[in-house]
């Protein structure tokens, strides 16, 4: 009798016309990946019109929220981790966003036709990345294949939005190569209200210098282009080279939620993979990866109300480049397989804002370094019944600001000769235990501690005072130099169990988090980050019932509260942390045979607590309907077709938490952005 796996995400959202896999990977999924048992959902997500990872994320996994920024470029919260607190990365590679406020989230640079597989892993269970605080998200590309093969699709939709994406690859035996390109450009949504990105400014009671200059009120949400290459080589029998590049331009984007717009977002990744397998009795694999990313970032106020002259026009260039590298030697001794690896990397972040015609810049971010390099470790192991685990990590991390700037900047020279590096070394570890009590059932648990440095917006964060004149004007420090590296002290428990056509799944978890680093306000208008302490607590519980080998039912729910374990430690009451998703959840109907997919799917969300002292604002909870229809015509040909919000409900994913306004010292909340309302889209395809 045919099972199904937990969390089968067929008609959830989709990346490319070709399915994309996801695997949810728990705590007891860190056994070899070989071993499917350790998989704990691995089902195909089939196309929609979304274009955005952190979107197609928040709505096939209901332990993943969106965090709407604009039409494109949305952040992740994962289990109530955001930021810097959750690991992104793209083949295992790093790419930092430049914008201070993540106008340029890491889930934002991959294309959706690049995409092979998104690995989510839960908890601080993973030891080979630096900073996996509270899970860690793996986009795999898709390697190229032998023979010549070609794709080439087009999407059309709701509010003038248009893709098109092809991809050409081939080789032999010994090197396979592809190439692909797609280009993107949409209008800007309207909510379930008929309210457009710039008409949701102009609902602000205040701030009227964010709102949009008549001009430029109807202009498109945003133009992206993308452009990547992969080569595979095998050399001999037992050697394997892989290297990459992606190439992202984006260009007039506008993100209404905050008091600039980019301009300018460019990305270019390179990555270099160097696989030996079978060297001798003590390397199983020997692999060596290196990885190059750059984002060149410029914000300005050209669109808004406030850029009356170009004295009046800000602007902002901010630039973000990250370099690592590692090695990593897998073995096998005695049955249980290890591995040893060595991790460095070197973060750099520049920033400055000014006018277009003032010469004078200031500092944003003063060109920080953040240099880390570790040492880790892991080991697993199956006796009887028992899948065992176990991983360290010890973490020697230095950030350095260019206090040498105030050289050439006698404006913020106080300022720089302030501030100080800051120096942490850290060690992380966990165990995880998976028991098979019978075939059919098991139970997990895990226990880990992971650690996360601050970041140089945290520390180093400017707050400019422009009451004087250009030659007058001094920096202050927004952020907190003094802050110390966030311990995520974490328990894990679980259970799983199929019956027949029937399979449940559900986990809990407890995060202790000892100086956990938080931004609040200090002032009306004024606010910076300290080390709390605090907690997260959560579950989710996923089930999917087969009907028959075509009909199948899927269900999905999460729930996560935050807590401040003193508020007073900041001059506050409210003991709720902010960024905490709304209870969540999940129920589909679908169809899916060799020819035809359909799928009517129901999410809905409930939100529960807010951090009133820190601008989060109620918002309403919310359901909406999808419905989704696809024809493959097995001849090269396919065709999916589809409505979002089909009720054309007006609502909202996330509240306005301060940690997501741009510029410090204005003491007003953040706009709430309302999702997209009723959207249709339609997708046809050719593969040969």
């Amino acid at each position: 009798m045919k099972k199904i796996t937990l969390l089968s995400l067929a008609a959830i959202a989709a990346l490319a016309t070709e399915p994309v896999t996801i695997q949810k990977i728990t705590v007891e999924a860190t056994a070899p990946k070989t071993d499917s048992k350790n998989v704990a959902a691995d089902e195909m997500v089939k196309f929609s019109r979304q274009s955005d990872l952190g979107e197609m994320l928040s709505n096939t996994l209901p332990e993943i929220t969106h965090v709407r920024n604009s039409g494109v470029g949305n952040d992740i919260i994962l289990r109530g981790f955001r930021k810097d607190n959750i690991n992104v990365t793209i083949d295992d590679a790093k790419v930092c966003g430049a914008c201070p406020n993540r106008m340029d989230p890491p889930a934002m640079h991959v294309s959706s036709s690049q995409i092979e597989t998104v690995e989510v892993q839960e908890g601080p269970f993973d030891v080979t990345q630096f900073g996996s605080l509270g899970g860690k998200i793996n986009v795999v590309t898709k390697d190229p294949a032998k023979g010549i093969h070609g794709e080439i699709s087009g999407t059309a939709g709701s509010y003038d939005y248009r893709k098109l994406s092809t991809v050409l690859e081939g080789g032999n035996d010994s090197v396979q190569a592809l190439v692909g390109f797609s280009r993107e450009t949409s209008g800007q949504y309207k909510d379930g209200n008929g309210h457009t990105l710039t008409e949701q400014t102009d609902l602000l009671a205040t701030m009227a210098g964010q709102k949009y200059a008549d001009a430029y009120k109807n202009m498109d949400a945003y133009d992206r282009n993308n452009f990547w290459t992969k080569i595979v080589g095998n050399i001999g029998s037992n050697q394997k080279l892989t290297l990459s590049y992606f190439g992202d331009r984006a260009d007039d984007v506008l993100y209404p939620r905050y008091k600039m717009d980019a301009q300018k977002d460019d990305t270019d990744m390179f990555n270099v993979k160097y696989q030996l397998f079978n060297l001798s009795d003590f390397s199983d694999e020997l692999k060596i990866e290196g990885y190059h990313s750059k984002v060149e970032h410029i914000m300005g106020t050209d669109f808004r109300k406030s850029a009356t002259t170009p004295a009046m026009t800000m602007v902002a260039p901010v630039d973000a480049t990250i370099k690592g590298a590692s090695i990593e030697n897998t073995l096998t001794l005695a049955g249980t397989t290890v591995s040893v690896g060595l991790d460095g990397s070197v973060r750099n972040w520049d920033g400055t804002k000014g006018t277009k015609v003032n010469p004078s810049r200031f500092i944003l971010i003063p060109d920080v370094d953040t240099k880390n390099i570790a040492l880790y470790a892991k080991a697993s192991k199956s006796i009887g019944k028992y899948d065992l685990s176990a991983g360290a990590r010890y973490d020697d991390t230095t950030i350095d600001p260019k206090q040498s700037l105030a050289l050439n900047d006698a404006v913020n020279a106080a300022y720089l000769n302030g501030i100080k590096d800051r120096d942490y070394n850290n060690f992380s570890a966990n165990i995880l235990a998976k028991y098979h009590y019978t075939d059919n059932t098991n139970v997990f648990m895990g226990l880990g501690q992971s650690i996360r440095v601050p970041d140089a917006k945290e520390l180093y964060w400017v707050t400019v005072n422009t009451a004087g004149t250009a030659n007058t004007n001094s920096a202050t420090n927004g952020g907190n130099d003094n802050l110390k590296a966030t311990k995520n002290r974490e328990i894990d428990l679980g259970a799983e169990h199929t019956a027949g056509n029937f399979h449940i799944k559900g986990t809990a978890f407890y995060s202790d988090l000892k100086d956990f680093i938080y931004q609040y306000k200090t002032g009306a208008s004024t606010n910076t980050w300290a080390n709390i302490d605090a907690r997260i607590v959560g579950l989710d519980l996923q089930a999917d019932y087969m009907l028959n080998n075509e009909w199948r039912i899927e269900s999905g729910a999460a729930y996560q509260k935050g807590t401040k374990k003193d508020p007073h430690a900041l001059g506050q009451n409210d003991k709720d942390l902010a960024e905490i998703p709304p209870m969540k959840g999940r129920v589909a109907l679908v169809f899916d045979n060799s020819a035809d997919y359909a799928m009517a799917e129901f999410l809905a969300a409930r939100f529960q607590t807010i951090d009133s002292d820190n601008g989060e604002q109620e918002v309403a909870g919310y359901g909406i309907l999808n419905l989704k229809y696809g024809h493959d015509f097995q001849n090269g040909f396919s065709l999916m077709a589809g409505v979002n919000n089909f009720f054309n409900r007006t609502y909202a994913v996330n509240n306005g938490y301060i940690g997501n306004e741009l510029i410090t010292g204005d003491g007003i909340d953040p706009l709430v952005l309302n999702e997209p309302g009723r959207n249709f889209y339609t997708t046809l395809s050719y593969k040969f």
